[in-house]
């Protein structure tokens, strides 16, 4: 027996209802999510920075004290010959420390390891530094380059230091003795001190062997610990010299979002670390007031159907209450039909999006329309090596830096299917075509995603692409033909290139 129609309006309501929460949950988690991994990519972003402006800070630091030591060198003869001309607070060397604040001062060391001259004072003189790892290591080793120690405790000032030291040789080219700057590890203390940070954010200077030289907000205690073991000297380095990742810190165990830079000129690294917990919490105090508008938001829809039925049960007028609900329901469905348009795991415009866009701008137009299809190199490959969510990942990653590109507002990214996109340029010819997938193919390129069952060298995620241009007036069959031919022919070629339609790889 069909059911009364109250009864059938009522389970449309209740259906309604449920409806609405499903999506204003799904709908409210996915902004959420965006919002997490767009906060994600600004502190990456702003640790990066911070690690490269902290690497020039230490760069430049150290070159000055490099370069007083090549003056050191230059005088070598000067210095031996006449060595009290260098000594003391008002000597040589005391001048060519004192536009230097973070010098704890200047030495030079004869073949055996006694001082010879000193910016500091001489009432030290008698000491010997032929025990200290600076002074074998530019004895056993004819490097002339510059040498940064591990930290030590001075012995003339009694404070922490990093030594910066080079070999002096004499006329016939052996071993003369070691110039030596001790810059205080006090210096990084006050420098990085200026910068400020949450408690659980950390600042380091290290070598490339993966010792600490000094570490905020952490004690002195930590010096010259190893750390190694660490994924940024295990992978992240070998990979590129300024980077980001996230990792679980040696120094205390807890999580953070780094940021680091390899110094151009010395072995030395610097990381800028940012506490994820510390993260995540601003990130929810600044998300809040929204969740909770949302929550309220949806208890209010809960509480527009629980009326609506009680409505329904008391009186006549389900009528109104019906067409209430059919036009809120037209406003779900032109949004349903917006992201209808939209490829669920890249966000970028799906097939259906594909078809419309290229039709439509092949329409009533005078210009030429240029078509770019890309495929994933080898990502059969990737997937049976990393499995499918990583795929998944990997089409997301690719999705976004195709997003990026600098294009302009008729241009149009696309998710073909499967491994491919696809880029919609109306009035565009094949020459101008071709300068977007180069850059393109160069921004995977930098990307740098890992892909070791790749056949090429750089064993990295790489793309292929075919171009097609069309006349004004043909048909979108033909134009994405074209270009899946040319698509055909780039890989034929050994893939991570561009092709046109005549064939002719264009690398």
């Amino acid at each position: 027996m069909p059911l009364p129609r109250s009864r059938k309006t009522e389970r449309f309501v209740l259906l309604f209802l449920l409806f609405i929460s499903v999506f204003i949950v799904t709908a409210c988690s996915w902004a959420l999510w965006q919002s997490w991994q767009n906060r994600l990519q600004d502190v990456s972003v702003q640790a990066r920075n911070q690690s490269l402006s902290l690497s020039r800070q230490a760069q430049d630091t150290f070159l000055q004290v490099n370069i007083a030591l090549d003056e050191i060198a230059r005088q070598g003869d000067e210095v031996f010959s006449r060595p009290e001309a260098y000594s003391g607070r008002n000597g040589i060397l005391a001048g060519l420390s004192l536009p230097l604040p973070q010098l704890a001062g200047l030495f030079v060391y004869d073949k055996e390891g006694n001082w010879l001259a000193t910016s500091r004072d001489m009432q030290f003189k008698q000491m010997n530094n032929a025990d200290r790892e600076s002074f074998i290591w530019h004895r056993d080793h004819a490097d002339p380059g510059a040498h940064i120690g591990h930290v030590i405790r001075s012995r003339s000032a009694d404070e922490l230091v990093i030594p910066v030291s080079l070999r002096l040789n004499d006329a016939a080219g052996n071993f003369r003795g070691v110039a030596l700057g001790s810059v205080k590890v006090a210096f990084f203390r006050q420098f990085y001190g200026w910068y400020e940070q949450s408690p659980g954010d950390l600042l380091a200077l290290m070598n490339t062997d993966g010792v600490l030289l000094y570490a905020r907000p952490f004690p002195d205690s930590m010096l010259n610990r190893s750390l190694s073991s660490s994924p940024l000297f295990t992978r992240l380095l070998s990979q590129s010299r300024i980077g980001s990742a996230t990792w679980d810190s040696r120094l205390d165990g807890e999580e953070r979002l780094f940021g680091y830079a390899r110094l151009e000129r010395y072995p030395l690294v610097v990381a800028v670390g940012y506490e994820t917990r510390a993260i995540r919490h601003a990130w929810w105090k600044s998300n809040i007031t929204g969740i909770g508008v949302n929550i309220f938001t949806w208890l209010l829809v809960l509480l527009f159907g629980y009326l609506v039925l009680r409505q329904l049960r008391a009186n006549q007028r389900s009528q109104q209450a019906l067409m209430r609900s059919q036009d809120e329901l037209t406003r779900l469905n032109g949004t349903l039909s917006d992201l209808a348009m939209l490829d669920g795991l890249t966000g970028l415009g799906n097939r259906r999006q594909f078809d419309f866009y290229l039709e439509k701008s092949l329409q009533g137009t005078a210009s030429p329309v240029s078509l770019i299809m890309f495929d994933v190199d080898f990502f059969k490959r990737y997937n049976d090596e990393y499995g499918h969510i990583a795929g998944d990942r990997c089409l997301q990653e690719v999705a976004a830096v195709l997003k990026h590109l600098p294009l302009r507002g008729t241009d149009r990214v696309t998710r073909y299917g499967g491994e491919e996109f696809a880029i919609i340029l109306p009035g565009t010819h094949a020459r101008d075509a071709e300068n977007v997938a180069h850059r393109a193919l160069e921004a995977i390129r930098r990307a740098a995603l890992p892909h070791e069952a790749s056949d090429l060298p750089d064993k990295i995620v790489t793309l292929s692409a075919g171009i097609s241009a069309s006349p004004p007036g043909d048909s979108p069959d033909s134009l994405k033909l074209a270009a899946d031919e040319a698509l055909y022919v780039a890989k034929k070629a050994g893939r991570n290139c561009i092709a046109g339609t005549d064939g002719i790889c264009l690398l």
